[in-house]
């Protein structure tokens, strides 16, 4: 069986997903041919830094503009139709990426190249069978294409949006979860991990995460907690951005707070301090709150982006797997968190709950079924 999996750079969680899933199909079936590409810069450099440049600005600089818009679009209007037959205009881009690797399955990550590959499959230009994976805790009708073969939801209540608002078939709907790696449900004990990493398991320690995109609000936010007690730990991870680094390095020593700081640049393996946090501070990007709960990790929500990242909030609010906090209170409303053990506890045991461990492998069964190789 050949496996086509789409990508595309709109953020670090739909590559995530994608490699969580080539990963898993390697392991389970070697034989299996999988590619993983990314859409949209396999139609065009301009098409895809004008996507994703544009989405990156809008998100970051003009925010209640891209909430407005993501809500617009998310209703039966003449922008929604706009925004979708943009991209079926550009789908014969695709057929050349498609053609080399004929594939017997396309699993897509991103909602444009979905209605891309829908075109192509609704004028018979392709016969492959075909995913579509939403990666976040709420669905968006960009994401609704006709000839898409089935739909992977995050989680079960999802489905009924689906149904009633985008009249999806029933027998289309699969909430398998969103893919992670292994390593974020499995790991060494808190004690051997806070051994290698040089941090006391019996001390609180709180992760903070700067996002995929960086952050620079967490410079305050970071400064607000570590201020507030010497009695915790805090691990700060900025990814790939440099000068939040700088800042923060700057600030600890400032602050004189290297003690019970470990200030990390990019790391290949989050999970790790995942796994021995009391809690995450973060942004509700989709892959970065599913890493979470498959961690049992419950998360203090800092900011988020009008659109996927507030439906992302809404969800976890109400499962009990987060809290939100005020970016002028948020230190001491964490200190209260971390003081409310019971509380803590209760908000693991609901990230336990909504855990799919086995989302990616389900995934590929899913697509041997579709196939008729199951």
């Amino acid at each position: 069986m050949k496996v086509l999996i789409f990508t595309a750079s709109t953020g670090g969680g739909h590559k995530r997903a994608a490699a969580a899933i080539e990963a898993k199909i390697r392991s389970l079936s070697p034989e299996t041919e999988v590619t993983v590409i990314d859409g949209l810069k396999a139609i065009g450099k301009f098409y895809d830094k004008t996507v994703c440049k544009g989405y990156h600005i809008m998100a970051t600089k003009t925010p209640t503009v891209y909430g407005k818009l993501y809500r617009i679009t998310d209703k039966r209007n003449p922008m929604t139709k706009a925004v979708i037959k943009s991209n079926e205009l550009i789908a014969d881009l695709l057929l050349e990426v498609i053609d080399k690797h004929e594939p017997d399955i396309i699993i897509i990550c991103h909602a444009f190249i979905t209605n891309m590959v829908s075109v192509l499959k609704g004028k018979g230009k392709i016969t492959a069978k075909v995913i579509s994976l939403i990666t976040d805790y709420d669905s968006h009708r960009t994401y609704i294409s006709p000839h898409i073969d089935a739909f992977v939801l995050a989680e079960p209540q999802m489905k009924r949006k689906l149904c009633e608002e985008y009249g999806v078939p029933e027998d289309k709907i699969y909430p398998l979860g969103i893919p992670t790696f292994d390593r974020f449900s499995f790991s060494e004990t808190k004690e051997a991990l806070c051994a290698r990493e040089r941090l006391d398991p019996n001390i609180p320690i709180v992760l903070m995460m700067a996002g995929s995109f960086g952050v620079t609000g967490v410079l305050d936010f970071y400064t607000q907690l570590a201020q507030s007690t010497k009695d915790l730990q805090i691990i700060v991870i900025t990814g790939r951005n440099i000068r939040l680094f700088d800042h923060l390095d700057r600030k600890i020593q400032e602050l004189n707070t290297s003690k019970n700081t470990k200030l990390l640049y990019f790391v290949d393996n989050v999970e790790d301090y995942m796994h021995i946090a009391d809690l995450i501070v973060t942004k509700p990007g989709g892959l970065t709150v599913t890493e979470s709960i498959a961690c049992h990790l419950p998360m203090a929500i800092y900011s988020a982006f009008p659109g996927q990242e507030e439906d992302n909030v809404t969800f976890l609010l109400e499962q009990n797997a987060a809290v939100l906090v005020d970016k002028k209170n948020g230190a001491q409303e964490i200190l209260d968190l971390l003081h409310s053990p019971e509380k803590l506890a209760a908000m693991k045991e609901s990230c336990k709950r909504l855990a799919l461990p086995n989302a990616a492998e389900d995934i590929f069964n899913l697509a041997k079924q579709l196939c008729g190789k199951e």
